[in-house]
């Protein structure tokens, strides 16, 4: 199983298709090593009905499932996202 770094940053002016994006691949173990140093914000981009149901610790929701931007709802999430000096793993499955 492969996990998907990605830094979400808005982009002023500028739509971008899903194909554009190209966020870097890590590996489950790698994953696992941030996870145990506790240097990693995790992000999950399923529906609020998912992540409710069940999530990683420490997760946060950020439903993007279809979307290339995020709801307004979530711009708290987005600031943390954005202050972070770790790296960020978002997963949706």
């Amino acid at each position: 199983m492969a996990w998907l770094v990605i830094v979400l940053l808005p982009v002023a002016g500028r739509a971008q298709s899903a194909d554009a994006i190209d966020a870097p691949r890590i590996t489950q173990q790698a994953f696992k090593k941030l996870v145990a140093a506790q240097n990693v914000v995790i992000v999950d981009t399923r529906n609020l009905e998912a992540f409710d149901e069940s999530h990683m610790r420490g997760a946060l929701p950020l439903p993007l499932e279809g979307r290339l931007t995020w709801p307004d709802a979530y711009e708290k999430t987005v600031a943390i996202l954005l202050k972070t000096r770790k790296p960020v793993v978002a997963y949706c499955a």
